[in-house]
């Protein structure tokens, strides 16, 4: 349990979510089926049934991450999250002095932050992006924690699409993302504890649905890599679950959707050296809205280019000015679309299939194609007559 004295300044800096999100291995075969469909040049995964990402929503109703914010202070290091470990090993003094409860605090927010939002490559957690100091805990503020997670998360995947054994970030989240769109990629819950056994649910972040999925068991990574692209690409279109949260937003603590008006923006998100396009203009299906053929977006190669590798002493702030200009029109930049359901004659739905990589491998290509010569070849043939039986039965 966290000290009483530190889970209030952790509240207080907007990361109570932190405090609540259930831990999970890393499914290694879940990420690379989910990278292998990631598009760089869109930030956007490209699934049988059009465009999807994850969004500056489901950051902050999934980890209950602030999102919107004004603070943008550009500075920071890389820590040893193993010292950090070390300064919160023992428990705080109950005697604390101020300066000592600070010190034990901010050791242990970055200790959370490594463990869960700037998780190394290699998935050690062993290093950490100081991506905004807590300089001052004695007047905390919100800060772009949310925004700086998703940053970091899709330049991870976007190097991941070149290297899968390239990726870091927030596994927690790409994980209760993808089980929140496609629930059938979930395993079943076998048992449950009783109902209220641990006393009332706790209000906290959406991620906290999924606390009694069981882990995988081990299991080589290749074999669920190929059964979730086996998955994936024989999707179904009522499979995808558009919008996952509607019925229990309003169940969640207010700092769960404190940001939703800058949800649908399409901005850059800032994370220190990182910045990265925020494109919910391209997904409006997760907003209830109509999809049309969306305009062509730039990432900027340019910026994907950027690392630290003999930066020391840009000024980031300055070299970054246009995109936190733009970050600080958030409200301006929300897209807008036709509320309703996608017709199934829409324009998009061919405009998609024209332009998008359909299969990842041969075996998967091969099922997924017999699957549908199958429904073609029932649709010639009336329901009840002995040919559509014969087909069905074979």
């Amino acid at each position: 349990m966290v000290d009483d004295r530190v889970g209030n300044i952790i509240k207080a800096v907007g990361l109570e979510g932190l405090l609540w999100i259930p831990g999970r291995e890393i499914d290694h075969g879940l990420i690379t089926a989910l990278v292998e469909r990631w598009r760089p040049e869109t930030h956007t995964f490209h699934m049988p049934h059009g465009e999807i990402t994850i969004t500056l929503q489901d950051v902050e109703v999934l980890l209950g991450l602030p999102v919107d914010d004004n603070h943008k202070q550009l500075a920071g290091r890389r820590i040893l999250i193993n010292r950090l470990l070390e300064q919160v090993a023992d428990p705080l003094p109950p005697n604390a002095e101020e300066d000592q409860l600070h010190k034990y605090a901010r050791c242990y927010i970055l200790a959370l932050l490594g463990d869960t939002i700037f998780m190394d490559k290699s998935g050690d957690r062993v290093h950490l992006m100081w991506v905004q100091p807590l300089e001052d805990l004695r007047n905390p503020r919100r800060y772009g924690w949310g925004s700086a997670c998703l940053a970091w998360l899709y330049r991870e995947l976007c190097g991941a699409s070149e290297d899968t054994s390239r990726i870091g970030g927030c596994f927690l989240l790409l994980r209760y993302w993808a089980w929140a769109r496609f629930p059938y990629l979930c395993p079943a819950v076998e048992h449950g504890p009783p109902v209220g056994a641990y006393g009332p649910p706790v209000r906290g972040p959406l991620s906290l649905k999924w606390l009694w999925v069981p882990n995988k068991k081990n299991r080589p990574a290749h074999i669920f890599r190929d059964r979730y692209r086996e998955q994936i690409a024989s999707m179904l279109p009522g499979q995808v679950v558009w919008q996952p949260y509607e019925a229990e937003l309003e169940d969640l603590p207010p700092w769960c959707v404190a940001g939703r008006a800058v949800w649908t923006a399409t901005v850059p998100l800032v994370c220190f050296h990182l910045v990265e396009k925020h494109t919910p203009d391209r997904v409006v299906r997760q907003f209830g809205m109509i999809q049309e053929i969306p305009r062509n977006v730039d990432t900027d190669t340019v910026l994907h280019g950027i690392d630290l590798r003999g930066k020391v002493g840009v000024d980031w702030t300055r070299k970054h000015a246009v995109h936190i200009d733009e970050w600080s029109n958030r409200l301006q930049r929300r897209c807008e679309a036709v509320l309703g359901d996608m017709p199934p004659q829409h324009e998009y739905h061919d405009w998609f299939k024209r332009i998008t990589r359909r299969f990842i491998d041969r075996p998967g290509a091969i099922v997924t194609l017999l699957i549908e010569g199958y429904i073609r070849l029932l649709r010639r043939h009336l329901v009840g007559t002995e040919d559509h039986k014969d087909i069905a039965r074979s």
